[in-house]
């Protein structure tokens, strides 16, 4: 099987999409399927792996003339990919697009870019990561269908160790890259609000890694608040770094709202942490309120639900103690075939398959009711 994914960025940017394509085709190509990036990311000739990248993309027709499956992975601006994808329908090739945003309130302006190019005339199996961002892509590409493909994680490299740690300072942690859409401006102030709702004989850390054009910005806010003393700002670390520091923390936040899966929080939910989240954004496909973490309407209602946890000690350690034993569901065990069964239904008759034939079904549609996201 010629798999052919298009991706406008990938490696060595760091990012969601970037690491999901990233392991998607490693794991294709482990599998015994021929696999290529198509990227307009520019980088250093590497050492040659599992997986072809080609960083051209005036290639783009002869790679997809040459595949049995083109994959599209589309966020806010995805010319490649898109192109990509209408390049591999019209040629009869079976192709799927899969969006990793929110297009939220700009859905309109991509079903003028729809109806101007013809996708909701062409075969194309559109997807999406969770159901809040497949919502308004249904609205934008109206009368196709539009089913939930998740993101994934390998669970065993992020397995927690046990037992759980339930003593010393109440550890809190982010993982972000340090842009407005991801609101770490916002978070700090969550924490100043949360740490003045926590009794002062509770010691609580935080520590928010990532790095952007506002860590600097992020840094200064926490000094002007006076928090230096108990939230850290590392910058970048590496998943080796990542899973050493879960395993000595008790709750993740993520404070975005236009998150249209959260891979970072699969990942700290893997790892047996309690979530705190935005209750509108995808982090909602793996985690319940009340059961693997706390969901909030607003970042006052973020900063509550994080003072909660802080100070009712029996309801964090039941949180943490439940997710170090229940791992997710969103593993590339189960969600390689997930991507499988779009292929299938894309029309590809030669798709990487296991011995589950009940695969296919895991797919759902996007609730035909489902608001936009804004």
């Amino acid at each position: 099987m010629r798999i052919l994914h298009a991706t406008d960025t990938y490696g060595p940017t760091l990012g969601g999409i970037e690491v999901l394509v990233r392991t998607l085709a490693e794991s294709q190509a482990a599998a015994g399927h021929e696999v290529t990036v198509l990227t307009r990311t520019p980088a250093p000739d590497a050492a040659p792996g599992t997986v072809d990248v080609c960083r051209d993309p005036g290639a783009m027709r002869a790679l997809v003339a040459g595949a049995d499956v083109v994959h599209g992975h589309v966020s806010a601006y995805s010319p490649l990919a898109l192109r990509a994808v209408e390049a591999g329908a019209k040629a009869g090739v079976p192709s799927v697009a899969t969006v990793h945003s929110v297009w939220g309130s700009a859905w309109p302006l991509f079903r003028a870019a729809a109806e101007v190019r013809g996708w909701t005339d062409l075969p194309i199996q559109w997807t999406a990561v969770s159901d809040v961002a497949a919502g308004p892509v249904r609205r934008a590409i109206a009368g196709r269908e539009v089913v939930v493909v998740p993101n994934a994680v390998d669970t065993s490299f992020w397995a927690p160790a046990r037992p759980p740690r339930l003593t010393g300072p109440v550890t809190i942690v982010s993982v972000m890259r340090m842009s407005h859409r991801k609101k770490p401006l916002e978070l700090v102030a969550a924490l100043q609000r949360m740490r003045a709702r926590v009794p002062a004989d509770i010691p609580v850390t935080a520590v928010l890694a990532g790095d952007g054009p506002l860590l600097d910005r992020v840094r200064r806010k926490i000094h002007r608040l006076g928090l230096a003393g108990w939230v850290h700002t590392p910058g970048d670390l590496s998943h080796a770094q990542l899973r050493d520091l879960y395993r000595h923390a008790e709750i993740y936040v993520a404070p975005a709202r236009l998150e249209s899966f959260g891979l970072a929080a699969l990942e700290a939910r893997a790892a047996g942490l309690a979530i705190v989240a935005r209750e509108d954004t995808g982090v909602t496909e793996f985690v319940a309120h009340g059961l693997d973490g706390l969901l909030a309407g607003d970042h006052e209602e973020l900063a509550d639900h994080l003072a909660h946890l802080c100070t009712d000690e029996a309801m964090r350690h039941t949180m943490v103690q439940r997710n170090h034993l229940v791992p997710p569901l969103q593993d590339w065990s189960h969600v390689l075939e997930r991507n499988t069964a779009a292929y299938l239904m894309a029309g590809a008759v030669d798709a990487p398959c296991s011995d589950d034939p009940s695969s296919a079904t895991t797919l759902r549609p996007s609730p035909a009711g489902e608001s936009a996201a804004t």
